[in-house]
């Protein structure tokens, strides 16, 4: 597993909102490129503040790693979990791009969930790209 992903997790369970700086330092770019489904920003500071909001509003939770760790050409996929005592909340999928030269994280997509099945009967799924039956 990369150091920087390691950071970037520390930093989403550090108690201690003063901390965070230091572990998104060794985790992330400047620039870094944020999005999920509720949010989307650009920079370290932003992501600094939205650590620091999550933390200060739910500290009782924490963010784990779920899955293995897929990786090719500078992209990682895994998937997580927010768990409070000992029950998981929420599970996502992080699609996360690292800078080569340095080894932060550039970019993390995140997504909330699973993909949702095809709905036969109501789809967005053209007819033709879905699987069909033999």
């Amino acid at each position: 597993m990369p150091d920087a992903l390691v950071a970037y997790w520390t930093a989403w369970n550090e108690p201690d909102v003063e901390r965070i700086p230091s572990h998104l330092v060794l985790a992330v770019t400047d620039d870094v490129e944020w999005n999920d489904p509720r949010d989307s920003f650009v920079g370290i500071d932003e992501l600094e503040q939205a650590m620091r909001r999550l933390r200060t509003s739910k500290p009782e939770y924490a963010f784990v790693i779920a899955s293995e760790i897929d990786c090719h050409h500078d992209r990682l996929r895994y998937r997580w979990d927010m768990v409070r005592n000992g029950r998981t909340l929420m599970e996502g999928l992080d699609v996360v791009t690292v800078e080569p030269k340095s080894g932060l994280i550039a970019r993390v997509d995140g997504f909330f969930g699973h993909p949702t099945p095809i709905d036969n009967g109501v789809s967005g799924v053209p007819t033709e790209l879905r699987r069909s039956e033999p």
